[in-house]
């Protein structure tokens, strides 16, 4: 059995339609091991169109990236 993701965060990121980066929201640094990280994000508003990603980094490398592309 796996011990998961040790040493983990999430980043979100956001781009407008020109994939020009305008934030990023770094999270927070686990330590501890787990096998489904997540992290909660406040509902917002984004100022633009353009896309949303979340980034899991494990021990500073990152792993996978999910992007959701924001449209009207």
């Amino acid at each position: 059995m796996s011990s998961g993701f040790c040493n983990w965060r999430i980043d979100f990121t956001y781009a407008d339609t020109s994939n020009r980066h305008y934030r990023t929201s770094r999270g927070k640094t686990h330590s501890e091991c787990k096998t489904d990280p997540m992290r909660n994000n406040h509902p917002q508003t984004l100022p633009r169109y353009g896309k949303a990603c979340a980034h899991l980094y494990v021990n500073g490398v990152r792993r996978v990236s999910q992007c959701h592309h924001i449209t009207k």
